[in-house]
């Protein structure tokens, strides 16, 4: 049941969504101190293997080095080039691409061409910027401020259900894709079911009934669970879950940290996602997906899993592509709403969402 009886105010204005002064207060005040999941530990599963990403107008490169994942400021410190442009790769050194110096782990300088050149050494200021990490589950989260918290207390309740993103629970696939809308719009949109019977009619297709619909509010964090729907689509992942020794539980769960992670599990998948804003009317979308792996060992559970991977894939891709036809016409309309908004008792954990904003960018 919805925690709310009554509809709620809209906290947010249509300006919330279009400026560049807000955009700005909110990479400081929401982005800066939070912790950004941005790959599965399997993209880097190999020494010298590597991701670099545009993180909030930020240049980042994860490495795995001889087991030990790092992460720092994708700038050499000679002549400010990034060191790789490319966006995943494998070496067996560090080396910046533009002058070939090299670094150790740590971030500090190893083979320099030509070393001599730059007598007396400077070491203090020829060391890459090394940037906080750490994982939960099999998601490899960094934090771009000087000081973090520490991940498990930042994500707090939701620690625990983020970290079955692993364990039984194999990466299947990583997707982004950049949208032509505010970042609030896509996070809004991950937080409630309404829009279902019109954005996912061959996918979701029908809204979940109230009585089965359950909202947990805090000012952090929001639930939703419900049991999944009884259609053909869901008893055949039903079945392919009981194959591979998980026990059903029929449930769907949503669950979000603020300001812009969401998760998503079923018996046969986990999903962790989050959008990250490039502008004032623009945002990447990060999706890293998750399918059971199982526990049962048997001649067909490799088949099993395999079918389970590429089905559960597509149906997800699907939701995603679904969700992103609305996104251009949602940022178009705030841009000339003189509306206030309204927010529906179904819609209540975007209220939370929205006073989480306010809060943090210091508006009452």
């Amino acid at each position: 049941m919805f925690t709310h009886r009554e509809h709620l105010e809209h906290l947010l204005r249509p300006e919330h969504y279009t400026s560049e002064r807000q955009w700005r207060i909110e990479l400081k005040n929401l982005f800066a101190p939070a912790w950004h999941p941005l790959a599965a530990t399997a993209e880097l599963a190999r020494p010298g293997s590597f991701l670099t990403f545009d993180l909030l107008e930020t240049p980042v490169l994860v490495r795995n080095f001889g087991g030990e994942l790092r992460a720092f400021l994708n700038v050499c410190p000679h002549r400010h080039s990034r060191l790789t442009d490319r966006p995943r790769g494998r070496s067996e050194t560090l080396r910046c691409q533009y002058h070939g110096w090299e670094y150790d782990a740590e971030g500090r300088t190893g083979k320099i061409p030509e070393a001599r050149a730059f007598r007396p050494w400077d070491r203090e200021n020829s060391c890459l910027r090394r940037l906080a990490l750490a994982t939960c589950g099999d998601v490899i989260y960094v934090n771009l401020s000087d000081d973090p918290a520490p991940l498990d207390d930042w994500l707090g309740p939701m620690r625990e259900p983020f970290a079955t993103c692993g364990g039984e629970y194999r990466h299947a696939a990583t997707w982004e894709r950049d949208f032509a809308c505010n970042w609030k719009v896509v996070l809004e949109n991950s937080l409630e079911s309404y829009h279902i019977p019109e954005v996912h009619p061959y996918t979701f297709k029908a809204l979940p009934e109230e009585n089965v619909s359950f909202h947990e509010l805090d000012p952090r964090h929001t639930t939703f669970r419900t049991t999944a729907p009884d259609d053909l689509g869901s008893r055949i992942e039903r079945l392919l879950a009981r194959l591979l020794g998980r026990p059903i539980t029929k449930t769907y769960w949503h669950r979000n940290r603020h300001p812009h992670i969401t998760s998503a599990a079923l018996d046969s998948f986990r999903m962790m996602q989050a959008v990250f804003p490039t502008g004032p009317t623009t945002c990447k979308y990060r999706s890293i997906f998750f399918t059971l792996r199982g526990t049962r060992k048997n001649p067909f559970a490799w088949a099993v899993y395999h079918t389970l991977k590429v089905a559960a894939t597509l149906v997800a891709k699907r939701v995603f592509a679904e969700d992103a036809s609305i996104y251009p016409g949602v940022q178009r309309g705030l841009a000339a709403s003189p509306h206030r908004g309204v927010i529906g008792t179904r819609e209540e954990r975007i209220w939370y969402f929205q006073r989480y904003v306010l809060d943090a960018c210091g508006e009452t």
